[in-house]
């Protein structure tokens, strides 16, 4: 009896302790209604983070991302840390740092899309190459980017936004 009583009571409280961390419906409609005022508000003035999960190379399969990769907008500069895999035209010795840079944003223009998301497009210019970030951020903080570069081939993330960046 002493060997299944001390299992068994650890299995139960490991399901009560789980039970009190569900979110209520109610709960659930007020993180997304903040969520979704939080794109609204920040997206529009180009001040928001992007933490990168996953990547999606044109050529060869897609990758989950473990390290802390991420876009940021802010004072209409670009802060990009994102990996790169892909074919490169024209870079300098060693690789160069692909895109991993600060930069200014040359352009910034958002609309929103049919499902009350958002399309942006941001134009940066760095010392190595002309980037292209076509950004698509969807009320709940999901986020798709596709990077179009002159010198490198395109490449795909998703992610979510940041609801903690400030």
């Amino acid at each position: 009896m002493k060997k299944w009583f001390l299992p068994v009571l650890a299995g139960l409280l490991m399901l009560a302790g789980c039970g009190a961390l569900r979110e209520t419906p109610e709960q659930r409609a007020e993180r997304q209604m903040r969520e979704a005022a939080y794109v609204h508000e920040h997206i529009p003035a180009a001040d928001f983070k992007i933490q990168i999960d996953r990547m999606i190379p044109l050529r060869g399969m897609s990758r989950t991302l473990s390290s802390p990769y991420w876009i940021k907008v802010k004072d209409g500069v670009l802060d990009s840390t994102l990996p790169y895999f892909g074919q490169a035209w024209q870079v300098p010795y060693g690789g160069g740092h692909a895109l991993n840079f600060e930069a200014p944003i040359v352009h910034y223009e958002y609309g929103m899309n049919r499902k009350g998301g958002y399309e942006i497009l941001i134009y940066v210019k760095t010392d190595e190459d002309e980037h292209i970030y076509s950004l698509t951020v969807f009320d709940n903080g999901s986020a798709s980017l596709d990077v179009q570069s002159r010198n490198r081939e395109r490449i795909s993330y998703t992610g979510t936004v940041d609801f903690l960046a400030e």
